[in-house]
Formats: structure tokens, C-alpha cells, sequence
């Protein structure tokens, strides 16, 4: 089951588009595996929950380095606490290494640190809620 439900979040993710925000260029677009790729480091090494499926929405990849937002729940629907949990969040990923802010009062700070200041703006309108 958690097979099916990461293979539908990639078809998902994929089917909705990977979109750049924050920049005036055309919108990224990965392969398949690349997208696989990208969903499984941040299912291993960027949520809090276990068993996670994870959606993902990517800012930039510039070399190693790919910027994005990360949604996830858990992937086991049959628990009715589980499904109210989520964890949504910026990161980057340098080669297979992933960040992400911290929370609390270093989230700002981190934030600064890890992301180029044109995504910032990007990773605000997630976190608050707003679209553009």
C-alpha cells in the first residue's frame, strides 16, 4: 500500500506540474525517476511522520542543489488521527543531503540561510497559505 500511495503522489506531483515559483522562468520539468528521486529524499530524510507520502512542488535546481516545498502525510489512510497530520515544508537538497528550517524562532533565520532570496518570497506565500 504505501507503494501505491507514493506511486500516486509522483503521478500526482507530475501530472499537476512541477512548477518554478518565485522566478519568471518556464516551469521545471523532470523526468519521471527524477521526480521519484527527489520524493524519495525528502520521504526518508525531510518528515517528521513515519511512513510518509510525500507531494512536491520544486522552486529551482541550480548544479546539485534543488529548492522546493514539501507536503506530506501519512501514507496509511486507516488511522483517523494519522490522517489529520501533515508536514509541510521548505527544503533544499545538496546532491542527497536534505534541509530544512528548523521550527520555532530559527525558522526565519534558517530560512535566510538555506534559500536564495528570490525563493524566499515563494516559501512565505507556502507557509502562510497564500497563492501566487
Amino acid at each position: 500500500m504505501g507503494r501505491l500511495s507514493l506511486g500516486i503522489s509522483v503521478i500526482l506531483v507530475a501530472t499537476f506540474a512541477v512548477t518554478s515559483c518565485g522566478s519568471d522562468t518556464e516551469p521545471i520539468s523532470l523526468s519521471d525517476q527524477e521526480l521519484a528521486d527527489v520524493v524519495n529524499v525528502v520521504q526518508e530524510q525531510g518528515t517528521v511522520i513515519d511512513g510518509a507520502s510525500c507531494q512536491v512542488e520544486i522552486f529551482r535546481i541550480e548544479a546539485s542543489t534543488t529548492y522546493g516545498w514539501a507536503t506530506c502525510a501519512p501514507a496509511e489512510e486507516s488511522d483517523p488521527q494519522a490522517v489529520a497530520q501533515a508536514d509541510a515544508f521548505p527544503f533544499r537538497i545538496d546532491g542527497d543531503k536534505l534541509r530544512r528550517p528548523d521550527e520555532g524562532g530559527n525558522y526565519a533565520k534558517d530560512v535566510e540561510k538555506l534559500f536564495p532570496e528570490d525563493l524566499r518570497s515563494a516559501i512565505t506565500q507556502h507557509a502562510t497559505g497564500a497563492t501566487g
